[in-house]
């Protein structure tokens, strides 16, 4: 028996003890290696990806929409952000799968890459969303290391 990939209604919750158990019918994604936890109260999944530098990412699902963001760097940190932004709002469709944009984090802006799908979207492109956001923001930092700081 295989499990459907679907996650058609699936919680934040379920979808934690999936990738929590690889054995359990989805062992042949891959995902990243991480350290993952949940937070239940707000449908979350917190992972530290190994894969890119412990990048830390979430995972949130909404009613109808899963959304994956990295912080990248706090917008204080940059030297010339309008140069930045423009750099970013150009470069934007180059970056697959995902965007960037500015999100207050514990009282401060932050570059973020971020990534949305729909919320009964398959466990592939789930998946592939983390990495795709997971690359974005590596890229993203690069960008700005060699540039903007």
């Amino acid at each position: 028996m295989t499990t459907p990939t679907v996650t058609s209604g699936i919680t934040a919750t379920e979808l934690y003890h999936l990738v929590s158990q690889p054995a359990s019918g989805n062992a042949d994604l891959e995902w990243p290696q991480a350290t993952i936890s949940l937070d239940e109260a707000n449908q979350t999944l917190i992972w530290e990806l190994n894969d890119y530098g412990n990048l830390p990412i979430t995972l949130s699902r909404s009613e109808n929409e899963w959304i994956a963001m990295a912080p990248i760097v706090a917008v204080e940190s940059v030297t010339n952000t309008a140069e930045l932004n423009e750099v970013l709002l150009r470069q934007g469709i180059s970056l697959p799968l995902a965007s960037v944009g500015i999100v207050e984090i514990d009282g401060h802006d932050f570059y973020v890459a971020y990534g949305q799908l729909f919320g009964d979207s398959k466990l592939e492109s789930i998946c592939a969303e983390l990495h795709a956001t997971a690359g974005a923001a590596m890229e993203v930092a690069e960008l700005i290391q060699t540039h903007f700081v």
